[in-house]
């Protein structure tokens, strides 16, 4: 009896700002493969645009394997309907962990909406270093003889932008090869308690909100442990992006972080809590993001973590040493928020060690 798990994914959002992204009408992207296996398919997503995806191309290719046409109900040329995803037909591609998968796209669509980001392309390969989105094929799974670990990386920007989950996802497979997939469920923008709501242009792509992400995402697919990063943005929102009335208390935060354990628990999953990193210095829109009011909540809801035995504290290892309320220099990308590349790899490195 064979076995599907999900190799790779990257969460899709909802850019309707972004116009003719497809000028070209072609597309190639490269994926690291996780795990071995004789044969694989692909999730094609349309999920949030309004109009068909249309695809007349599609192919994937691997080291071992060679190039294999895809095909959805044994088409080649087939249309996901709006507001929809697909999982193309199974293909006979045999894929070693640690091999490259070339999957290129040929689509007569100008301007999907629905699209997938990360700015850390050591996992994912995109056309150029300056290139940072994609659409079409957001998942990889893949049939195996024996079941295999799924991880799930939940949160926002700090994780889909990959800086510490690429790198921790490349630690895992080389400690424990063949044996994980991992899902980068992280989406910018989100916030736990609420969707979407900014006067940002960006605001479309924030998405559901986090408590809801994460009960649709537990029934999906199988998952076995979960890394969850959440809560910073629905402090820094408020007051600079969208009204200062949005700013939840310490307790709904709390009470939210007990919702996610249940749904945790409910699902025999492993879950890890991770504190929330600091945030001052940053600005979002020209208005400071930071305030004293802010950081007593985050300290507060914090502090209420670690009480969890599943909790690691990453706020205090990126925390300046003078500074608790600010990220150290060598973890900031420059906009005191988020991760630079080198802060995001001894990011991975810590969790790692901290893993229960």
């Amino acid at each position: 009896m064979s076995e599907t798990t999900i190799a790779w994914e990257q969460m899709a959002s909802y850019f309707p700002n972004i116009q003719r992204f497809n000028p070209t009408h072609a597309q190639m992207i490269q994926v690291k493969q996780s795990l071995s296996a004789p044969r694989l398919r692909l999730l094609v997503t349309n999920r949030f645009s309004s109009l068909p995806l249309v695809i007349t191309h599609l192919t994937v290719a691997a080291t071992v394997g060679g190039e294999k046409a895809v095909t959805l109900a044994k088409q080649t040329t087939f249309t996901i309907s709006a507001g929809q995803d697909q999982w193309t037909d199974w293909v006979k591609l045999p894929v070693v962990a640690g091999d490259w998968l070339t999957i290129e796209i040929i689509s007569p669509t100008t301007s999907p909406q629905t699209l997938m980001q990360t700015l850390d392309q050591s996992v994912i390969k995109l056309a150029s270093l300056k290139q940072n989105k994609w659409f079409g094929v957001a998942a990889v799974a893949v049939q195996t003889a024996r079941p295999k670990q799924q991880l799930l990386l939940f949160g926002d920007s700090l994780t889909n932008q990959g800086y510490y989950s690429a790198a921790l996802s490349q630690l895992l497979w080389s400690q424990q090869p063949d044996q994980w997939g991992v899902i980068n469920g992280g989406i910018s923008g989100n916030r736990l308690l609420r969707p979407g709501h900014s006067t940002s242009v960006w605001s479309p792509s924030f998405g559901a909100a986090g408590l809801a992400r994460f009960s649709t995402l537990l029934t999906e697919q199988p998952i076995d442990h979960v890394i969850f990063m959440a809560g910073i943005n629905d402090l820094l929102h408020p007051g600079t992006e969208s009204p200062m009335a949005e700013l939840p208390t310490a307790d709904a935060l709390l009470a939210g972080f007990r919702q996610v354990q249940r749904l945790a628990d409910q699902t025999q999953i492993v879950l890890q809590f991770m504190t929330i990193t600091p945030f001052k210095g940053s600005m979002l829109d020209n208005h400071i993001a930071w305030t004293p009011q802010k950081e007593a909540i985050r300290q507060t809801v914090n502090l209420a973590l670690l009480e969890n035995a599943n909790t690691i504290d990453i706020a205090k290892f990126v925390a300046e040493s003078a500074d608790s309320q600010q990220l150290a220099t060598e973890f900031d990308c420059g906009d005191h928020i988020h991760f630079s590349p080198v802060g995001g790899r001894q990011v991975a490195k810590y969790i790692l060690n901290h893993w229960a």
